[in-house]
């Protein structure tokens, strides 16, 4: 293989890769079904347009109709009146009419099965677009699912049990430790008020001399 072959398949290879990164499918399909919409929004103007020259063929039949009952009306009472060449007359006008006649037919019959299969490819759309809208819906379910999925796996690619256990191991540690102190704390605090209370009793018995103790005593034997 050439080099420039090579290169030509490692550029390739990589288009072909960017061009995947790229493709988001809901945006994909959502510009599809704006392609549908625009085509819809066409056909639909086709088949109003072909519905609108159905009416005036319709139109131009009834027209013609009364155009050939008229001539017909005509060249009788010519014929009553005697005169033949315009009785002629009257017939040969009816008679182009109905040449008219059959091709306006004939034109309605055409327009009318463009019309039915005009709507025929409309229909086809819109249900080809209804489809394309059931699909994105569930596309679109799919890849946050997906894209949710790929989330949560790389966060627990990103996460070390092992670490997580150092952390919580030392935290409670850490817990413990301040238990122990605030348990310390407590106890020195209690220790703390009882040797106050010892001392004020010692303190009290100190003021209290033997002099005065036995003086009270004499106070009360003598009555004094």
């Amino acid at each position: 293989m050439s080099l420039f072959e090579r290169f030509r398949n490692i550029f390739r290879a990589d288009a072909n890769q960017l061009a995947d990164n790229l493709e988001d499918p809901a945006l994909m399909i959502a510009q599809q079904l704006r392609d549908l919409d625009d085509k819809l929004g066409k056909a639909q103007g086709e088949l109003v347009k072909e519905m609108a020259e159905i009416k005036l063929i319709e139109q131009k039949l009834r027209e013609t109709q009364e155009g050939i009952q008229l001539y017909q009306d005509r060249a009788e009472k010519a014929v009553k009146a005697g005169s033949d060449d315009l009785a002629r007359k009257a017939l040969e006008e009816k008679n182009r009419l109905s040449a008219t006649l059959s091709e306006l037919t004939r034109q309605r019959d055409d327009q009318s099965g463009i019309v039915d299969e005009l709507k025929g490819d409309l229909d086809k759309l819109k249900s080809m677009r209804d489809e394309f809208q059931r699909k994105q819906s569930m596309l679109s379910l799919r890849e946050e699912r997906a894209k949710a999925k790929e989330e949560i796996n790389a966060i627990r690619a990103e996460i070390d049990p092992e670490h997580i256990g150092r952390e919580m191991s030392r935290m409670a540690e850490k817990v413990d430790r301040m238990e122990a102190q605030a348990q310390a704390t407590k106890e020195m605090a209690e220790s703390k008020d009882a040797n106050d209370v010892e001392k004020a009793f010692r303190d009290l018995d100190k003021t209290t001399s033997p002099v005065e103790g036995e003086l009270a005593e004499l106070k009360k034997k003598l009555g004094a």
